[in-house]
């Protein structure tokens, strides 16, 4: 038998996102291709917005594309879904379902509590902007509501 580990992807969003109604989010390259796999086409994936984190059911459901390679910011992006640019600076979490091609999504304003409770990070490249994004790929189920390092 079989057993198939579940993944969740934990990002940072920062303040300045960019796109309209900074509803764009980038995700670095090595990050993205390990966790949704190569990226020389778009991949379609179903996000399901879990807001409040811990919620049942989940408070709406969308499509999401994650975009091709970048060369140019050697980053993959998803664009066009509004709910992101609602999203304050925080850590979002997608985690994997039983269901293919399907993540809840959720996140966590405290930034310095995540980040000391998972290691070791990615940090993407420096930009005008500041530093490098943060990501990491762990083991799923991930708790919905971390708010102890430990």
């Amino acid at each position: 038998m079989v057993r198939i580990t579940r993944k969740c992807l934990i990002i940072e969003r920062h303040e300045w996102e960019t796109g309209a109604r900074s509803h764009q989010l980038q995700f670095p390259l090595e990050i993205a291709n390990r966790f949704f796999g190569p990226g020389d086409t778009d991949r379609e994936i179903r996000v399901r917005f879990r807001f409040p984190a811990d919620s049942v059911a989940p408070l709406f459901e969308r499509n999401l594309t994650i975009s091709r390679v970048y060369a140019q910011s050697s980053t993959r992006r998803t664009n066009r879904l509004m709910e992101i640019g609602l999203i304050p600076a925080s850590f979002l979490f997608f985690e994997e379902t039983e269901e293919a091609s399907v993540y809840d999504l959720w996140w966590e304003k405290d930034k310095a509590i995540v980040a000391a409770r998972f290691h070791p990070w990615y940090q993407g490249r420096n930009s005008q902007h500041g530093r490098g994004r943060l990501a990491i790929i762990v083991p799923a189920p991930v708790p919905r509501t971390i708010d102890r390092v430990g």
